[in-house]
Formats: structure tokens, C-alpha cells, sequence
């Protein structure tokens, strides 16, 4: 077994490589290395024996140390599953600690990101207030990017509900610029604003039928505006309403054809034309209407005539967007024009009326009040042709009857104003205007004659002889019969004929109508 050990092995193979003297000689050798081995070990005793003695001295106390290692490590291993156990009762009595201070630590590295995500609400609202709309709308976009990316975090839903309100504050705020009064570019970033809003708020025919109402809740506005001049002064009432309609109407229709018809769309909804159509139509329908009420109101032809002319140009104008409306302005100034001349000459037959009424409630003699003081004889006798007269100028001795010159400067000043504007559909019905005026007023005058005539034949009188009053009486006759000739000869057929040859120039003879026959028929009884 000695000789299987490594060393001896290495011996074993040293010494079979030798030949025989060294053979012979390595006893020797040997003895003598032991020999100095044994000497060295001796000399290194000598030398070094208080190192053996510290080495023995250790040994002797590793060994008591460690038994007393060995006996800890023991206690130690005991002691481990209890240490075990209040460990991981520890960590998980501060796990909610920790994970709220590793909260904190994260909030307080990324706290200049949250802010800047805290802070968008209140940037986006002064954006809005200040009218930037377009960094409102990069925000919001920012805001709902954030929340599809984090929708699970409170922070986050809340920024994006508070945008929200925000947001449709925008929408109210751009739908007022749209009832404002604003020109086109504005309009138009107001809409396209509208239309980048996500989710859009509106559809595109729900944003044209909003442009619509808007833009005309303002021209509604500004033309109540000039309401109180209606009663007051009707002609300038409707020059200004025909010029603000004119131009708000103008730039409404001008403003819906750019934003939304001229748009390039591919899926351009045919709606908007319909819209744009129905517009017109109720804004016609708004002018029209007012014009009927307001029209009628005004007593001046010449002011009729301007506004004729203005309501041209306005049509003309319209004309280039495809609304003329002119072929609707001729039923409106003929029933104006009727309405008018009816007014002036129930006017002229109020005032007679008024004059006859007063002058039958007097106990003068009617010569008194139907004759004029310095008029000739010769008008009393009745066998004097009466004065001829044309078209142009009447009979001049209707001058010396005061009450008859004024009906007929009354009615000549109707008549001359319809020549600024005689339509001429309204011949007619203002013959029968006219014929029903002078009827009226004959009838009036006839019944003032009769009853002058019945007071005059019973009058009694003390303080004159009964010659004077025989010639009194005379001369009241004879006043009232002028009256009656002039009235039926001359007054009626001379206004007549200024309506049908002066006024609309027709030649020929001017026929009679059956009421003002009964009126000539009533005078020839009497």
C-alpha cells in the first residue's frame, strides 16, 4: 500500500531508470540526505521551538473555538425559521408603505410631466376665452390621446371630462360668432374650426342649417331695429329696411354658397342646395311680407316711386345669385298705389263732407258759403255757355266755388302724383276709386242743396222788405244750380278725363260708368 502512493510510485520510476552504479551508490545517498534532513529538523527545533509552542497553543484553542462556533451555528439554525417568519410579517406589514412611497417617488420624478398634463384644462379655457381657437384644438386632441392611452388612470379622466367642458364652451362661443356681425374670412374659420372639433359636434347639414338660422337671427335683428320708424315715417322705413335686407341678405347667401357649396367635398351633401333653395325662399317671403304691410302705409307717390327704383336695383342685384324678384314687386306697389290714391280721395270727400256739414249747421245763405265774394253775375245766369276746358286745365270759374275748388285741388294733387307712378293694370280700379268718390261726394253735395234750398224757400225774415228777400232767394237758387251744373258738367268729366288722358295718356272717349250716371241722374231730378 506504501508503495502506491504517487510519491512512490515517482521513486520506483527514478530509481529503474539507473543504471548499476548509481544503483550501487543511492544507499548511500540516501543515508547520507537523511542524515542532513535529521540535522536540520534538529537545528530548526532548536531555532524555532517557540513558534511550535504558539502553533500548539492555537491549535488548542481553535479547537476549543470551534466547539463553541459549532454550538452558535446550531442556536443560529434553531433561531432562523422564527427570524424567517418575522421578516416576511414585516415586509408585508410595509408592503401598502412602500409601494406608497415608491407612488410618491415616481410622482415627485415625473412631477413636471403631470403638472404639464394638470395645466392643460386651465391653458385650454384661456385659449378658448382668447379666442385661439386652433392651440385649443391641439390641446384637446393632446388631452384625448392621453386618454385612449391611459384610460384606467383617475388624473387623466378627469383632464379629459374638464376639456370636454371646456370644449363645448368653444362650440357655444363659435356658434355666437356666427350670430354676430362678421365678414366672410371670419365666418369661415369659425366653421372650419366647427368642422375639426372631435367628435364633431355637428354634422354638415346641421352646421349649414346653424349658419343659416344664426346669420339670420342677426338681419332679423337689425331690421326689428328700424320698427319704431314704421308708424312714424313708413317711406324711410322701408328705403332702410330695403337696404339693410339688400345687403344682410346678400352676404348671407354670398357667405353659404363660399363655405359649404364651393367646398371640395367628395361627399358633399345634396341637402345644402336644398337648404340654400328653402333660405331664399323665406327671405323672399320676409321681404314680401313686410312690404305688403308697409307699403300701403305710404301716402307719397314720389316716395313710392324711389323705392319702386330701389327695390329695381336691389332685384337686379339678387339677379346675379339667381333670386330676382322683380316680377313680384308689380302686385305690391299697384295695391299700394290703389290704397294711396283711395286714401287722398276719401280725404278730399271728409274735407266737402266736413264743409257742407258745417256750412248746413249756419243760418247764412248758402250763396254765402258756395260762392265766392268776388265772383261775376255772369256766372249766375244760366244761360251763359260754361267755360270749355281740356284734360290739362279745368273750367276757371270752378275757382269762384270755394268748396268745389277745394276738392278740386285736393283731387288734382292725387292725380298728379300718380303720374310719377301709374300702373297700368290700375286704370280701372281707380276710375271705380274715383267715380265712387265723386258719387259720393255729389251725393253729399246734392242732399247739402236740397236742404239749403228747402231752408231757404220757408226763411222768413223781419229786418228786410220782402223784395230784398225775393232777391236773396233768387240769387241761392241760382248758387245752388251752379253748383249742381258744375259738379255734373264740368267737375266730374274734367277729373275723369285727367285720370284716363292725363295721367295715362289713353285717346278717346271716356266712358261713363253706371254710378256716375245715377249721381248726373239725381242732380237732373233735383
Amino acid at each position: 500500500a506504501t508503495l502506491a502512493t504517487p510519491a512512490a510510485q515517482s521513486y520506483l520510476s527514478y530509481i529503474s531508470s539507473l543504471d548499476l552504479p548509481s544503483l550501487l551508490q543511492e544507499p548511500t545517498q540516501l543515508s547520507s540526505e537523511s542524515s542532513t534532513i535529521t540535522n536540520e529538523l534538529t537545528g530548526l527545533c532548536q531555532r524555532e521551538y517557540r513558534t511550535f509552542l504558539s502553533v500548539h497553543t492555537t491549535t488548542t484553542s481553535l479547537s476549543s473555538s470551534l466547539d463553541s462556533l459549532s454550538s452558535s451555528l446550531t442556536s443560529l439554525l434553531d433561531a432562523l425559521p422564527a427570524l424567517d417568519s418575522q421578516c416576511r410579517a414585516f415586509a408585508d406589514q410595509t408592503k401598502s408603505l412602500q409601494a406608497s412611497r415608491q407612488r410618491a417617488n415616481l410622482v415627485l420624478e415625473q412631477s413636471d410631466k403631470l403638472l404639464d398634463i394638470l395645466e392643460i384644462p386651465q391653458l385650454l379655457d384661456t385659449c378658448v376665452r382668447n379666442g385661439h381657437y386652433q392651440e385649443a384644438l391641439d390641446l384637446s386632441a393632446h388631452a384625448t390621446s392621453l386618454l385612449k392611452r391611459f384610460p384606467s388612470v383617475q388624473v387623466v379622466r378627469d383632464v379629459a371630462a374638464e376639456v370636454d367642458a371646456t370644449m363645448r364652451q368653444m362650440l357655444i362661443q363659435l356658434l355666437h360668432v356666427l350670430r354676430e356681425p362678421a365678414k366672410l374670412p371670419t365666418l369661415f374659420k369659425a366653421i372650419n374650426f366647427l368642422r375639426r372639433m372631435q367628435p364633431p359636434p355637428l354634422t354638415e347639414p346641421e352646421l349649414a342649417l346653424a349658419f343659416l338660422t344664426s346669420r339670420m337671427s342677426l338681419l332679423t335683428a337689425v331690421l326689428h331695429a328700424l320698427e319704431p320708424e314704421r308708424s312714424t315715417d313708413p317711406a324711410r322705413y322701408v328705403r332702410k329696411y330695403v337696404d339693410a335686407f339688400r345687403e344682410g341678405a346678400y352676404d348671407i347667401l354670398t357667405q353659404y354658397t363660399t363655405v359649404f357649396l364651393e367646398r371640395p367635398s367628395a361627399n358633399k351633401s345634396p341637402e345644402l342646395q336644398d337648404y340654400l333653395t328653402s333660405f331664399s325662399h323665406h327671405l323672399l317671403s320676409t321681404l314680401i311680407g313686410t312690404l305688403e304691410t308697409a307699403l300701403p302705409l305710404v301716402e307719397d307717390a314720389s316716395a313710392l316711386s324711389s323705392l319702386l327704383t330701389q327695390l329695381s336695383y336691389c332685384s337686379a342685384s339678387f339677379a346675379r345669385i339667381g333670386l330676382d324678384f322683380r316680377a313680384l314687386l308689380a302686385p305690391l306697389f299697384e295695391q299700394a298705389v290703389l290704397s294711396a290714391t283711395r286714401r287722398s280721395l276719401r280725404s278730399a270727400d271728409n274735407a266737402l263732407s266736413g264743409f257742407l256739414t258745417s256750412a248746413g249747421k249756419s243760418t247764412r245763405p248758402p250763396s254765402t258759403f258756395l260762392l265766392a265774394s268776388d265772383a261775376s253775375d255772369s256766372l249766375l245766369d244760366t244761360h251763359t255757355p260754361v267755360h270749355s276746358s281740356s284734360a290739362q286745365n279745368p273750367p276757371v270759374y270752378l275757382a269762384s266755388l270755394p268748396p268745389i275748388a277745394t276738392y278740386l285741388n285736393s283731387q288734382l294733387t292725387t292725380l298728379n302724383s300718380l303720374r310719377l307712378l301709374a300702373p297700368s293694370a290700375l286704370l280701372s280700379p281707380l276710375l271705380e276709386a274715383l267715380d265712387s268718390s265723386l258719387c259720393d261726394s255729389s251725393s253729399a253735395l246734392l242732399a247739402f242743396c236740397r236742404s239749403s234750398w228747402t231752408t231757404v224757400t220757408r226763411r222768413t225774415s223781419f229786418e228786410v222788405d220782402d223784395s230784398e228777400r225775393e232777391k236773396q232767394r233768387e240769387k241761392d237758387k241760382r248758387v245752388l244750380l251752379l253748383v249742381g251744373r258744375a259738379w255734373v258738367d264740368d267737375l266730374g268729366p274734367f277729373l275723369r278725363a285727367g285720370l284716363v288722358k292725363g295721367v295715362y295718356g289713353r285717346e278717346g272717349k271716356v266712358e261713363e260708368s253706371d254710378e256716375w250716371v245715377r249721381a248726373k241722374e239725381e242732380w237732373d231730378t233735383w
